[in-house]
């Protein structure tokens, strides 16, 4: 695991520049900057209320199935957020490395850029790494199910850890006037641009979004950790005919491959009507629904 200044996040070293002059006749352009570097983010000088460790993280790794693929890269960037959701500090920074001792797939490494050489004989301190997370009060990451899952395969003790998933516990649309959830076209939206697809450069270029502002002056970081904070009921459409998926596909309903049923998240406030929907479009003659509070610590396993 290494620690490092901030300046050498893989971000951009120089200021960023137009490689080209436009004449005002020109198309419409829009101007995309290279994410900043951690060192130079700007930071609330006068943090209000209590302070949670917020970690932002990010892994590379072999495949999409932690019971048989490995990490490869990962990082993490522990941030200090007051109670207003505004990044006043940054409080820890490490990444590593990792010999998954199997060659990289040759599209793993085309995405990431690392080789089979580049991570020879590497491995993540899990001590050290134990070390700077303990203290963290809540996890974000973007599709966060997949970073968790890794991560509770080489930190058991984070089973029970919260996190907030940047991708799926906010709606970016409503939000932030945003269209879509792929972390590069989001960071572009907002004058971004990050090259690399390393651990690292994903953290970094998920920071950015969560310190951008919203049209009601808070931060998308504020937005998120509302939103995941807040306990939510999943129900499921028990015993729906097969013929009836398109419709509880439509209404946003998922697919649990594992339990065979299909379900969604839905507020307190919401249940009763849900149960009156499922009631009278899915299953009129019964069963009821099954329905189970979800927490921030459950959300995403």
């Amino acid at each position: 695991m290494t620690y490092h200044d901030a300046a050498d996040d893989g971000a951009a070293k120089r200021p960023p520049r137009a490689d080209t002059v436009t004449q005002a006749n020109d198309w419409d352009i829009r101007i995309l900057r290279r994410v900043a570097r951690l060192k130079d983010l700007p930071l609330e000088q006068d943090p209000v209320g209590p302070i949670r460790q917020v970690c932002v993280l990010d892994t590379e790794t072999t495949g999409i199935d932690p019971d048989h693929d490995q990490v490869i890269d990962i990082a993490y960037v522990v941030l200090a957020v007051d109670a207003l959701g505004e990044i006043v500090g940054i409080v820890r920074v490490g990444e590593a490395l990792c010999d998954p001792g199997m060659p990289i797939p040759e599209r793993i490494s085309r995405l990431t850029g690392l080789t089979d050489a580049d991570v020879a004989g590497k491995a993540i301190d899990l001590d050290v790494l134990e070390e700077a997370l303990a203290p963290v009060d809540v996890f974000v990451a973007h599709n966060c199910a997949f970073d968790a899952a890794f991560l509770r395969h080489l930190l058991p003790m984070t089973a029970d850890a919260a996190w907030a998933c940047s991708a799926k516990d906010i709606d970016w649309l409503e939000h932030a006037g945003l269209d879509g959830r792929a972390l590069g076209h989001l960071l572009m939206q907002i004058g971004f641009y990050n090259d690399a697809h390393r651990a690292m450069a994903d953290a970094v270029s998920l920071i950015h979004l969560l310190s951008h502002r919203l049209a009601n002056g808070s931060t998308v970081m504020s937005a998120l950790l509302d939103t995941a904070s807040q306990e939510t009921i999943r129900i499921e459409a028990t015993g729906a005919p097969f013929d009836r998926r398109g419709i509880l596909k439509a209404r946003g309903y998922s697919w649990d491959a594992r339990a065979k049923v299909w379900w969604t998240e839905v507020s307190a406030g919401d249940l009763e009507a849900e149960r009156l929907w499922l009631g009278r479009e899915v299953v009129p003659w019964g069963p009821e629904p099954r329905t189970c509070a979800i927490t921030w610590q459950q959300r995403h396993r």
